[in-house]
């Protein structure tokens, strides 16, 4: 039986046996030679016959935001709880919304002249 380094070296020897068989081109199978085109179109010879490019690369993307429209409230208010102070706060603000007349469904007697 083989060691464990046999094994490893055996298995990335080969990098197509781990790879699928598809037709579609990637940027692994391309060499490492790259040309990229800023603010113009690409050329003829690097699209396929319907205008797509030849070769699809990772998007390089960097997101530095720390949140997005839906992810804002959720992420907020979880932020806002994990200070002690702020739920001793919402405790009060709760308690005096439940105690406060002015919101009471019941109407307070009022003194006629």
């Amino acid at each position: 039986m083989g060691s464990m380094k046999e094994k490893r070296e055996s298995a990335a020897s080969d990098p197509k046996a781990s790879a699928p068989e598809d037709d579609h081109r990637d940027a692994a199978d391309q060499p490492q030679n790259r040309t990229i085109y800023f603010n113009q179109p690409l050329p003829p010879e690097a699209k396929d016959s319907e205008g797509h490019p030849l070769v699809q690369y990772k998007r390089n993307k960097i997101r530095t935001a720390k949140y997005t429209p839906i992810s804002f409230l959720p992420k907020n208010l979880w932020l806002q709880f994990h200070n002690i102070a702020n739920v001793y706060f919402l405790f009060i603000i709760i308690l005096s919304v439940r105690t406060c007349p002015l919101l009471s469904i019941r109407r307070c007697p009022r003194s006629d002249p």
